[in-house]
């Protein structure tokens, strides 16, 4: 049984309007939560979770082809294994950090 919120009435559940004093019941209207404003947010960080997952992969892919970790020979080149060593780390540690701090900044 609905109630009416005027008089009091007890109508049907069905009922659109009181049978007593014809005040029409009113629909709650669902209200969809504000939206909060980010300073970064949600798709920003996502993107750059995407990117540094990408340096993370290129990261632990020289790791395996240059590390001789695979069935393929190791390049034994003097300037390949200079550039591996500056950069297999920086792209390990750093798309670890990247992803690591898109994941904090889509709360902000």
């Amino acid at each position: 049984m609905k109630r009416c919120p005027y008089c009091g009435y007890a109508n049907y559940d069905v009922a659109q309007e009181c049978r007593r004093c014809q005040s029409p019941f009113r629909v709650r209207a669902i209200q969809a939560p504000a939206s909060r404003s980010f300073l970064f947010g949600p798709d920003k960080a996502h993107t750059l979770r995407s990117k540094a997952l990408s340096l993370v992969v290129l990261g632990l892919m020289m790791k395996v082809l240059w590390g001789g970790y695979g069935p393929w020979p190791v390049p034994d080149d003097a300037a390949l294994n200079s550039v591996r060593t500056l950069i297999e780390p920086l792209f390990l540690t750093g798309g670890l950090t990247a992803y690591c701090t898109g994941w904090i900044l889509r709360w902000i």
